[in-house]
């Protein structure tokens, strides 16, 4: 692998001010506190169809050969994209590419194509990160190691996140193959595959004095491109600093006032549709955060959600806003954000799983629950439980269940 890349962005002109940064933790087991964050999106369910790809080319009658005969090298440019469409992942995809000039340059060319591959064809679940409570950095657990690709890349990947420089690092987000960590004066964003490591001093003086968590943005046209957004609280105040690796510098939007008080240093925003969205504890609202304007703004609970609980908002398998949390009782209550025919949204109680006799179609022996269920994560129609259980030989468990409301698994 290529040596590691460090790059420490200019400082933002700023006073100088302590801010420490919390961790996202999941129930504690008998020993140690832990947390986890996904490396990669979750794999897709089996899709349908593919969509049809948007006609880039002129012609569409296919050209043959001198004999008379039609041969691969007939296809025009949307029949080439409908069947690259169809290929498996995007391994498969890059050998195609590669396989002929004509082939790579039709890739290129097709944005739309580009596009509509990587929304049906998401990366496979590499590892999950967790956060040991007193350790300097976060452990990596890898997944699936019989799937060739993800033996490949944790073959060839800093996942245990070698390159980081010496010092204490919690992990803020995971997204798109970048990890972003923070410590007390720096924000590290980096990219396992290429060991490329970004150190960027944070924002003080946007953060002084306030409540704040980091997030990650990435360009889906370029892969090198990406922008960490802090978003700070302060009492009813909430505003976004924004640092782009194309400019190597912060931007400090300002303050918006809402009505309630929010603190950040628990856990942060969730990213749906272009929007940062985290619900406002004991005033039925939800925040939204525009990632292209960083405007900020609310939305109201589903009003049957029950006042006090933890909710945590994700988005469907088709990119809808979701709204999930578990009751007392073991069930999981999930709403859709839906609009009607006049284009007004409304939240629609989409489905209620019964946890527990989930729970006995996967576990082999009898266990004891014991705690209330919390959601971890909503991602790509999946939601991430956790829980602490204890079996026959009274050892504490943490254990991490994955539901897929819409097929059941």
């Amino acid at each position: 692998p290529p040596l590691p890349r460090r790059r420490s962005a200019a400082p933002a002109r700023s006073s100088a001010a302590d801010q420490s940064t919390g961790s996202s933790r999941l129930f504690p087991g008998e020993s140690r506190a832990m947390s986890s964050q996904l490396v990669l999106p979750l794999p897709a369910a089996p899709a349908a169809k593919p969509p049809s790809i948007p006609s880039t080319a002129t012609t569409t009658t296919l050209p043959t050969a001198a004999d008379g005969t039609t041969t691969i090298s007939s296809l025009g440019q949307d029949q080439l994209l409908e069947i690259f469409l169809r290929l498996p992942s995007l391994p498969a995809l890059v050998r195609a590419a590669l396989t002929c000039r004509s082939w790579l340059d039709a890739i290129r060319s097709s944005r739309s194509f580009r596009s509509l591959f990587r929304a049906l064809h998401l990366a496979p679940l590499i590892g999950i990160f967790l956060q040991i409570e007193g350790g300097t950095a976060p452990s990596f657990a890898p997944v699936r190691r019989s799937d060739p690709v993800v033996t490949a890349a944790l073959r060839r990947g800093d996942f245990f996140l070698t390159s980081l420089p010496a010092g204490c690092w919690s992990i803020m987000d995971c997204r798109d193959g970048y990890i972003l960590l923070s410590n007390m004066v720096s924000v590290a964003v980096v990219n396992p595959m290429t060991w490329a490591v970004d150190i960027i001093p944070m924002p003080e003086h946007a953060m002084e004095g306030t409540s704040s968590w980091f997030h990650l943005l990435s360009s889906e046209e370029n892969p090198w491109s990406f922008r960490v957004v802090c978003v700070c609280a302060h009492v009813s105040r909430v505003r976004a600093a924004v640092f782009s690796s194309e400019t190597e510098d912060w931007v400090i939007h300002p303050w918006t006032e809402i009505d309630g008080v929010i603190y950040l240093n628990d856990s942060g925003f969730t990213l749906v549709g272009g929007s940062f969205y985290r619900p406002l504890y004991g005033k039925g609202r939800v925040i939204r955060i525009n990632t292209a304007t960083m405007d900020v703004s609310s939305l109201y609970l589903p009003s049957q959600a029950k006042e006090g609980v933890p909710k945590v908002g994700g988005d469907t398998e088709d990119g809808k806003l979701c709204m999930v949390y578990a009751t007392e009782d073991f069930l999981l209550l999930v709403w859709i954000r839906s609009g009607d025919g006049d284009g007004v949204e409304s939240w629609v109680l989409q489905e209620i799983i019964c946890l527990r006799a989930e729970m006995d179609q996967i576990t082999t022996t009898p266990w004891q629950w014991e705690g209330q269920v919390e959601v971890v994560q909503v991602r790509f129609g999946c939601v991430y439980l956790c829980m602490t259980s204890i079996t026959a030989a009274g050892t504490a468990q943490l254990v991490l269940l994955p539901f897929i409301g819409d097929h059941g698994d």
